[in-house]
C-alpha cells in the first residue's frame, strides 16, 4: 500500500494551525472538538469516484495573501454567518478527531477533494484502502482550536477566516491558517482552501 494513501487527509488537516505561542499575550483556552460532534456522513468510494469523474479544474495556485500578512479585502460578516462558519470548522476538526479519513474529507468541498485526488495521482484501490483505515486517536492527541480570528466575505462569496490551533501530538508551536469556506447550502459551510499565514 502506498504510504501516501494512509491517513494523508488527517495529516493535512493537522497542518491547520500561527503565531508562535511566545508572541501571544496569554495562552488561550483550547477548544478540543469531541469526535461526537462530527455529524457528517463519511464519504464512500463511490463519492470519491463521482468527484474524480467530474474532472473539476485543479487549484492552480493558492489564493494569494500578503507578506507580512493582512486579511484579504472583503465585507464584514453578520454575526450569525460568523457563528455558522465557526461551528462548521469546529465540526470539521471533530471529524478529524474521529481518526476516520473519510469523515474528515466530508468537511471539504468537491473542488478541494478533486485537487487532493489529483495530487495523490488519482483514485485507485491503494488510495481507497488507505482512506478506509481508521486511526485510533486518543483524546490527548485530538486537534485543538485555540482561537478564531478575523473573518470576511470575499468577492467570490467565500468566507475567509483565521484559525489558530495546535496538534498536541507534535512539539511544534501553535500555528495559524487562513481557511476559505464555501457555503454549499444556507448555513452549511465546507472547507475550500487552507492557506498558511506568512510569517506566522
Amino acid at each position: 500500500m502506498r504510504v501516501r494513501s494512509l491517513f494523508v487527509t488527517v495529516a493535512l488537516l493537522a497542518a491547520l494551525l500561527v503565531v508562535p505561542a511566545v508572541a501571544q499575550d496569554a495562552t488561550p483556552t483550547a477548544d478540543v472538538p469531541d469526535p461526537a460532534l462530527c455529524t457528517l456522513n463519511p464519504l464512500t468510494p463511490d463519492d470519491l469516484q463521482r468527484i474524480q469523474d467530474e474532472a473539476l479544474p485543479p487549484i492552480e495556485t493558492p489564493t494569494p495573501v500578503a507578506d507580512p500578512f493582512v486579511m484579504p479585502a472583503g465585507e464584514e460578516l453578520f454575526t450569525h454567518d460568523q457563528e455558522e462558519v465557526q461551528k462548521d470548522l469546529s465540526r470539521a476538526i471533530a471529524c478529524v478527531n474521529t481518526g476516520e479519513p473519510l469523515k474528515a474529507l466530508a468537511a471539504y468541498t468537491d473542488r478541494w477533494i478533486s485537487n487532493f485526488l489529483i495530487e495523490q495521482g488519482g483514485l485507485d484501490d491503494d488510495l481507497i484502502a488507505g482512506l478506509q483505515v481508521d486511526r485510533d486517536l486518543q483524546p490527548e492527541n485530538y486537534l485543538q482550536i485555540l482561537s478564531f480570528g478575523d473573518a470576511v466575505r470575499l468577492s467570490d462569496d467565500r468566507i475567509a477566516i483565521l484559525v489558530t490551533g495546535d496538534d498536541p501530538a507534535d512539539t511544534d508551536p501553535p500555528e495559524q491558517r487562513l481557511f476559505l469556506m464555501t457555503e454549499v447550502r444556507p448555513g452549511r459551510f465546507l472547507i475550500d482552501e487552507v492557506i498558511p499565514v506568512p510569517g506566522a
